[in-house]
């Protein structure tokens, strides 16, 4: 039987923005679902696979893992393969309590530092009774309001209990709930902002959006972006120091940005400057900046598999600027109107139009945890090919982020 298992990832930031753990949640793709006798030789091989194709921890960067999967595989031998049980907190739900074997099984993680976390917390009888086996609780947005899960949150926390507020879907609601008190917040919040008509972009900001129009220029010539880059003495250091990083491969030292061109390509160089430039925006979560090169690397993958391994390059753009508009706090519209790029392009940021746009809204659709998805025009596609671009895509973002932090 094929693999019909899906390992989606959505973070879990503290209240200032900082990326403190991934939840992965294991899956089933098929309807109805996978049957309870072979949930773990299809988990078996899904994490074998992973682990020959990227590795777990290129997925999540090393990051504490809250982790979500069906009853059966909430064992010891059959958790993700992690280097220390106390970075794994193992969610579920109050339909535990009916089951004896399992209530052991979470004994014994509890014996072995694996932190037990109720998934969909509510203040009832059953949740009351999982609280003697768990250190964290959830709460969604959508059952609590700001005042009521503020109550809840002062009242967990008399008893140690840390607190993820979920279901946060816009900056705004993170304003909103931040306030509660709450030990972490999940969800891609981040990546919608709110915008203020009102509100004009800082001098850094308005700096780099100019620079982007420049170097992205489809007509600028190696000595011009050369020129461009070089006035800007320290990010000059940072893209070499970036470039010649081990996990670069680049067969020898490169000292000017002529050699890195020698060895890169102008395009290769051009995500180079991208990328630094979105790395160095004021007031923006690094873990923006792992979407912006997930989503690149994925919709990158996704044009080989829609039959339109032309276009890569532009596909992979598109991932990276689909993002611009939670760096610049502004309008998409408003981002594209500045920058040179194609009408089809700009169509697929701003309306997630044409075949980029539907890629768009493939991993966008990922993004929320919404698995139950088919390109439009490209249904023929397996969700299983698309699990695994993704998979890679998050490999490589991490490997790629390396470059910048090492």
């Amino acid at each position: 039987m094929q693999n019909q298992i899906f390992l989606n990832k959505q973070p879990i930031l503290d209240s200032q923005k900082t990326l403190y753990a991934y939840q992965l949640t294991l899956e089933s793709l098929l309807i109805p679902e996978i049957k309870a006798s072979e949930w773990e030789p299809q988990a078996k091989e899904f994490y074998e696979n992973l682990q020959k194709e990227v590795g777990l921890e290129s997925v999540t960067g090393g990051k504490n893992i809250f982790y979500r999967a069906p009853t059966p595989l909430l064992r010891l031998d059959l958790l993700p393969c992690v280097e220390c049980l106390s970075t794994l907190i193992v969610e579920v739900e109050t339909d535990v309590l009916k089951n004896p074997d399992a209530l052991v099984t979470l004994k014994e993680l509890r014996k072995s530092n694996v932190t037990i976390a109720i998934a969909d917390y509510h203040p009832n009888d059953a949740c009351s009774k999982l609280l003697g086996f768990t250190q964290v609780v959830k709460l969604n947005a959508k059952d609590f309001t700001v005042e009521e899960a503020t109550a809840e949150i002062s009242t967990l926390k008399q008893k140690k209990i840390q607190v993820v507020i979920t279901g946060l879907e816009t900056e705004e609601q993170f304003d909103l709930y931040v306030s509660t008190g709450a030990d972490y917040y999940q969800g891609f919040f981040f990546v919608n902002p709110v915008f203020s008509s009102k509100k004009e972009l800082s001098n850094n900001k308005l700096a780099i959006l100019k620079l982007l129009a420049e170097v992205n220029d489809p007509e600028i010539s190696f000595d011009q972006l050369a020129d461009t880059i070089s006035v800007d003495v320290g990010m000059t250091y940072k893209l070499l120091s970036a470039i010649n990083h081990p996990k670069n491969g680049i067969p020898k030292r490169v000292e000017t940005l002529k050699e890195a061109v020698n060895y890169m390509g102008l395009k290769r160089l051009k995500f180079w400057v991208n990328m630094m430039m979105m790395s160095s925006m004021e007031d923006v979560p690094d873990e923006l900046l792992v979407v912006a090169l997930v989503r690149a690397k994925f919709l990158e993958g996704m044009a080989e598999n829609m039959g339109e391994p032309e276009a890569k390059d532009s596909y992979f753009m598109v991932g990276l600027f689909s993002t611009l508009n939670s760096f610049l706090k502004m309008p998409m519209v408003d981002v594209v109107d500045q920058l040179p790029l194609s009408e089809e392009v700009k169509l697929a940021l701003v309306d997630q139009s044409g075949d980029m746009g539907s890629a768009i809204w493939v991993i966008r659709s990922l993004e929320q945890g919404n698995t139950r998805l088919s390109i439009p025009g490209r249904e023929k596609i397996d969700m299983m090919v698309i699990s695994s671009v993704y998979m890679k895509a998050n490999a490589w973002a991490y490997k790629t982020i390396a470059s910048l932090h090492e």
